[in-house]
C-alpha cells in the first residue's frame, strides 16, 4: 500500500482549520475540515482526528471485521461528545464544528465513516463518489428560508457535521479492495476547484509516484484560485 497527503491553507485563508491524521500501522486514515471562524475550527478539526485516533486504536486490535462500522461510529460520536463539551467550555469556541472522513483499512476491506461535505473518492475504470455530501443544497427549491440564506452565503449548508448538529447521524460505507486501487480522501477546497474527471486524470497521471499525485492536486487547486483550505490523502492498494 502507497500512501500520501498534504494540507494546504490555499490562497485565500490565513489560517488552515483542516487537519490531517495517518496511522498507516494501524490503517486509520482521518481528514476533519473545521467550521466556526477564526481558529475555532481548528481546534475541532483537530480535536476530533485526535480523538477518533485515540478511540480507534484502543479498540481496533480486539475487534472482528464485522464490528468495524459499529467502532468507527461509535468513535465519531464520541469526538462529537467531546466538541460539544469543548465549544460551551470558552466563549471563543462556542458553534465550532467539523466534517470528518474516517477511513479503516482492515485486511483487503475498506471503511469510510463520514458526516459533512467532505469527501471519499475510489478510482477504479473511473473515479466513483463514495461518500454522499450531508448538505441541504438539494432541498433548496422546497424551502424559502434555506434558499434566501443559500443566496447570501453561495456556502452549502451542512446537514451534518461533527459537534454541530443535535445528534449526530454519521454515514458508514464499506469497498473491498482490489490490487490497483486508489482511494482519495479530500476536503472541500478541493472539489470546489476540480471536477471529478479532473482529479482522476491528475491522480492517475501520477499514479506511479503518489506523493506527486497529492501535490499535484493541491498546486492545481491553488492554480485555480485556492479560495480554501485544500486537504488531500491517496491511498493506492
Amino acid at each position: 500500500m502507497h500512501i500520501a497527503y498534504k494540507t494546504d491553507a490555499g490562497r485565500q485563508r490565513e489560517i488552515n482549520e483542516d487537519s490531517i491524521l495517518v496511522d498507516q500501522g494501524k490503517g486509520i486514515f482521518l481528514l476533519a475540515d473545521g467550521l466556526g471562524g477564526h481558529q475555532a475550527g481548528e481546534v475541532a478539526s483537530a480535536l476530533c482526528v485526535n480523538e477518533i485516533h485515540r478511540y480507534l486504536r484502543e479498540k481496533i486490535d480486539r475487534i472482528t471485521l464485522k464490528e468495524v462500522p459499529n467502532l468507527l461510529i461509535e468513535a465519531v460520536v464520541h469526538a462529537h461528545k467531546t466538541i460539544k463539551v469543548k465549544s460551551m467550555s470558552d466563549p471563543k469556541l462556542l458553534g465550532m464544528g467539523t466534517t470528518i472522513v474516517a477511513l479503516l483499512i482492515k485486511d483487503h476491506d475498506a471503511y469510510i465513516c463520514h458526516a459533512g461535505d467532505s469527501r471519499a473518492y475510489i478510482i477504479r475504470d473511473g473515479i466513483k463518489q463514495i461518500t454522499k455530501d450531508h448538505t441541504y443544497t438539494g432541498h433548496l427549491e422546497n424551502d424559502i428560508m434555506l434558499k434566501e440564506l443559500y443566496s447570501r452565503t453561495r456556502s452549502p449548508i451542512l446537514s451534518q457535521a461533527v459537534g454541530t448538529v443535535m445528534k449526530i447521524e454519521p454515514e458508514i460505507n464499506h469497498i473491498g479492495l482490489k490490487a490497483g486501487d486508489i482511494i482519495l480522501i479530500c476536503s472541500d477546497g478541493l472539489t470546489d476547484m476540480l471536477s471529478d474527471e479532473e482529479i482522476s486524470e491528475i491522480t492517475l497521471r501520477h499514479e506511479n509516484k503518489i506523493n506527486e499525485a497529492a501535490d499535484m492536486l493541491v498546486n492545481e487547486a491553488n492554480n485555480r484560485g485556492g479560495r480554501d483550505n485544500i486537504s488531500v490523502i491517496l491511498i493506492k492498494a
